[in-house]
């Protein structure tokens, strides 16, 4: 979930091309995690907004 978050991260930064396939991951990764216990569900969905945040700058 990190290392996903982590490329999101990067790739916005850089202003890369693959942005909405890398955010898209993160979330999916976000919610395997939730799913699974990894997470609670607030944390979650805090992490999904920040990521929406930073794709739509």
């Amino acid at each position: 979930m990190r290392t996903a978050i982590k490329q999101f991260e990067k790739a916005q930064a850089a202003k890369a091309d693959d942005q909405a396939t890398l955010f898209n991951a993160a979330i999916r990764s976000i919610d395997m995690a939730k799913s699974k216990g990894l997470i609670k569900a607030n944390k979650a969905a805090r992490d999904k907004s920040r990521l929406a945040k930073l794709l739509a700058d």
